[in-house]
């Protein structure tokens, strides 16, 4: 466990409480925690140990966007592509 860390107990259903449950408790409030914009994907790839590729996985998989675009961003965007579009050389 980590030193910023700490222990939780909680009350599942027995139903929920195989070998396994802790872990994915732990992952889940983590993948949470990325959803609701409280950690970054960087730090909670790190808080579950693990590398960044793996930890885009387990996001995609849980269906947790770590990327936020707004419509403001792609729209300044867009504007830059067109200045730039002014600026380049025609082709030849």
């Amino acid at each position: 466990m980590h030193a910023d860390s700490v222990q939780l107990t909680i009350s599942v259903p027995s139903a929920l409480a195989d070998s396994g449950a802790g872990e994915r408790a732990r992952v889940l409030l983590v993948l949470d925690a990325v959803r609701s914009e409280r950690m970054t994907w960087r730090a909670a790839a790190r808080a579950l140990g693990l590398a960044a590729s793996a930890f885009l996985d387990l996001v995609r998989e849980h269906g947790v966007p770590v990327v936020r675009v707004s419509s403001a961003d792609i729209t300044q965007d867009l504007e830059t592509l067109d200045k730039l579009a002014l600026v380049r050389p025609a082709p030849r």
